[in-house]
């Protein structure tokens, strides 16, 4: 199972080279390895076609996707990590609001970043990585920062209804002017024509609102997907494809 390295500016690129190859191994693969070079990058158009795709099909929008990880238009209308924190999780807030068909019975992953039961007070990773580097500029670490979505037992053994994006790495590269902020994030189970689209939108805006918190600059994307795969309507997938050519 060697892996495959995709390497693409935009998330929409990397999205439609790794559909391009998952077609090419019979639409199943293992060890599929993405990096994004710039996370701010997105074309409108194709944007518009992908959400067309997934409608049509009666999948979840890449709004909808991108929205279980970091809700990016909550976060323009309040500015700032706190107001937005509390917007998602306070009482009657954005997450109580949710379709329960747009989210799992486990949460969502902007959940689970900021709002993360253990003990008797929930944890919000998202905050503490922001104090801690804002804290002490200083004493930055380059590979310190890391978010947990799994909790241990049931989630980490079940294949299905449970979450498949595992950890988040931050990482911090020294530059010149200034650090510039980096993810890293595992997948252990990504289907490409319901999630991985919607997912990368996501963690690309998740990216860029950790820079803009912490001072820093945006950096790369760069997702492991443990098992990569399409399951269903890959026929009207090969169609969209052809219709981009």
């Amino acid at each position: 199972m060697e892996p495959l390295l995709i390497t693409q500016d935009s998330f929409q690129n990397a999205w439609l080279r790794a559909i391009q190859h998952l077609r090419g191994k019979a639409w199943e693969m293992f060890n599929l390895i993405v990096h994004i070079t710039n996370p701010a990058l997105l074309d409108e158009n194709l944007h518009g076609k992908v959400t067309d795709l997934q409608s049509s099909l009666g999948l979840f929008t890449p709004k909808e996707v991108a929205y279980t990880i970091f809700p990016h238009k909550l976060y323009a209308r309040h500015n700032n990590a706190i107001d937005l924190f509390e917007a998602y999780n306070k009482p009657k807030g954005m997450y109580d609001k949710l379709d329960p068909a747009a989210s799992h019975r486990w949460g969502t992953y902007f959940r689970r970043m900021t709002h993360y039961d253990i003990g008797s007070k929930p944890v919000n990773q998202l905050l503490n990585i922001i104090n801690s580097i804002n804290s002490s500029p200083a004493r930055r670490y380059k590979a310190a920062y890391h978010i947990i979505i799994h909790k241990p037992g049931g989630e980490t053994k079940k294949p299905l209804g449970q979450p498949c994006l595992a950890s988040i790495k931050v990482q911090l590269e020294p530059a010149e002017d200034s650090h510039k902020l980096h993810l890293l994030c595992t997948y252990r189970n990504h289907d490409f024509l319901h999630r991985a689209y919607g997912n990368y939108w996501g963690l690309c805006n998740l990216l860029r609102f950790l820079a803009n918190e912490t001072h820093l600059t945006p950096g790369t994307l760069t997702c492991v997907s443990s098992h990569a795969y399409v399951d269903k309507h890959k026929v009207s997938l090969k169609e969209f494809l052809g219709e981009l050519t």
